[in-house]
This record gives C-alpha cells, structure tokens and sequence, in this order.
C-alpha cells in the first residue's frame, strides 16, 4: 500500500534532505551537505527562492525535487524559467513510482508559478528515461573538450610507470605543438585580461550588448555572477575579464577541480563580444591552468556552437565524457528544444 506523500518542502525539512542526500549521492558533492551551501542556493538566488518538493512517509523524508528561479534571455526577451536539481529517491523506496509523482508535482508547481519551461541535466540513464516518461525532451548534447597541459601526468594515469610516462607524454607533446603550437595568434593586440574579484557597472554594461549573441541564454548580469561565483560559500572561483580601448569585452570563470580523473581546472563560464577577445580569454585560462599545476583544462559547451570549433582550433580535443541538457516546456507551442537555440555550459548547472 502507498503511505507516502508528496508536498511542499520547507527549511524545516533540511534534516531529512541531507540524511536522503547522504543514502542517494554518499560522497559525491559532499558540500552539498554543508548548510551555508543549502542556504545560499535555496534561499538566497538573485531570481527568488527555490520550489522545493519532498516525499514523505511518516515523517521521513524518502524523495526529494527542487527547482531554482532562472531568468534567460529568449530571442532579445526576458523569461523566466528553472533549473531543476538534486533528484533524490531514497534507495529502500525505488520502483514504486516516486520520480514520476515527484516530476509531475513539480511540473504543476512550475506551472503555478507562471514560468514558461524547467531545464535540468540529468547523467544517469535512468533518470533520463524517467524524466522522457512525464514528457521532458533531450534539448542538446554537451560534450567535455579539454586541452593537455601536463602531458606526462596524462600519460602516466594510464600507464602507471614513471620512465614510460615521460618519454610517451614528451612523443605526445611534440606532435601536438607540431600541430598546434605553430598557429598564428593574431588578432589580440591591444586586449587586456585582468583579474577581477569584484564586478562594477561594466559587467552590466557587457550583458546588454551580449546577451543578443544567441537565441536563448541565461541571464548573465552582474546581480547574478557575484551571486553565482562570489558569494558562494564553500567554492572558489577566479574571474578574469577582458577590455579593448577600457570597453569590456568578455570574462571566463575557472575553478580547480577533479575532471575525468585528472588534476585539472574547468571553464565555469565564458561569454565574449568577438572570437579575439574570446580567443585572449582561453589563452588566460590555459596559463592560469598552467600556473596552477593541473593537468588538464576543461570546457563544456554543444558541439554545433562556435566557440566550440574556436576552442578546437586553439588545441581543446575531445573527450569521452559529454553531458545532455533536457527541457519540459510549460508552453508546449513554444518550441525550445532545437539545439541551435541554446548557449549553455557548467556555469548554467550547480554541478561545478
């Protein structure tokens, strides 16, 4: 018999959220856990608090849905839609038709809330059948690129012995800077990268020229990055931005982390006026990546956008890994899905 129900979650089921967190992901994401983190991304968002759904039974907290108010720019207007997160089914009450209570009660929700479609980033199979059963649509694929840095560090992940290691990832190098080390740099003269651990009026000044650059994007002013990457309370991130003639043209957002095994850093985010700027901005990022001993740097982005084939010039190479954005629309006469529409990477997500 079914005893349990499905409801509104509030800030006094935080107790039962992290035990169900700690049985569904044990240590995966552990600052998940940490209730400044639960706090600032519930709570404190620049488009308002989080829609959070829970599944009780007697009390306890088995299942667990939330979605985050997101804003996005739609061909020039502003939407307003959510990232769905943290899909959690305590592991003695699967198969017994939780997600689908869970999705369907969240759909409804988002509906109430006027809002005009949910997005999310699903990894596990299961969870993408799932998420397909209640109508959700496969919007764009996003495949990891990454660019080697540390070559023998990446040779010996694999081969696991020192002398061999040195002499594969030295072979390794010098036939890829054979192949991309000789290309041409032209073009980012009079660009300057500077750090930036605050975000004055030029950030806003950028967004209302840059936000024209694709057909669907989220909102990407000020408000939002200080909340997104400076304001976070148990991750650190670095900015840089770019200016030409003191007219900012772009920024990128790294942060270290583990990539595929690997010691490596990610470009968080990376939003540029033009292909010189975007090119300076990378190039910043590999020498920060340098800088900081990884081994490799990452970047997740659909592989039919530009800067895709930008980054693959500069030396990127694909990886195995690629992640998928899905959609519900709310509107179902708007159609949202076609991956030409989206500009997306790991900074749209809470994954990174």
């Amino acid at each position: 018999m079914r005893h349990w129900k499905v409801r509104d979650g509030n800030e006094g089921d935080v107790e039962g959220i992290f035990s169900l967190r700690r049985d569904a992901f044990g240590e995966v994401e552990k600052d998940k856990l940490d209730p400044r983190f639960w706090q600032w991304e519930f709570k404190e968002g620049p488009d308002g608090k989080a829609l959070i759904y829970i599944v009780e039974d007697e009390e306890r907290v088995v299942g667990h849905l939330a979605d985050l108010p997101r804003e996005f720019s739609l061909h020039g207007e502003v939407v307003r839609g959510t990232l769905s997160v943290d899909l959690m089914v305590h592991s003695d009450y699967r198969r017994r038709g939780i997600f689908e209570a869970l999705g369907k009660y969240a759909i409804q929700r988002v509906k109430d809330e006027n809002r005009l479609f949910m997005m999310c980033y699903p990894i596990r199979r299961e969870t993408i059948r799932g998420f397909k059963k209640i109508g959700w649509e496969e919007a764009v694929e996003l495949p990891v690129l990454v660019y080697p840095i540390r070559f023998r560090n990446v040779a010996n992940r694999y081969l696991h012995f020192s002398p061999v290691s040195f002499l594969v990832g030295g072979v390794a190098r010098f036939f890829y800077f054979l192949l991309y080390g000789i290309r041409k740099r032209n073009g980012m003269e009079g660009v300057e990268i500077e750090e930036a651990s605050l975000l004055d009026d030029q950030f806003d000044d950028f967004w209302q020229k840059a936000f024209s650059l694709y057909p669907v994007i989220g909102v990407r002013n000020r408000n939002y990055l200080t909340w997104r990457y400076l304001q976070h309370p148990t991750r650190t991130y670095t900015i840089y931005r770019a200016r030409q003639n003191g007219e900012m043209k772009g920024y990128i957002v790294l942060r270290r982390v583990e990539l595929l095994n690997f010691n490596s850093a990610v470009i968080v985010d990376l939003l540029a006026l033009d292909g010189a700027t975007l090119v300076a901005l990378v190039r910043k990022g590999i020498q920060h990546s340098r800088q900081e001993g990884t081994d490799l740097l990452g970047f997740m982005v659909p592989k039919n956008h530009p800067y895709y084939k930008i980054l693959r010039n500069i030396g990127f190479l694909p990886s195995f890994k690629t992640f998928l954005l899905m959609i519900y629309s709310i509107e179902k006469g708007r159609k949202l899905s076609d991956a030409k529409e989206w500009y997306v990477n790991w900074g749209d997500t809470d994954v990174i």
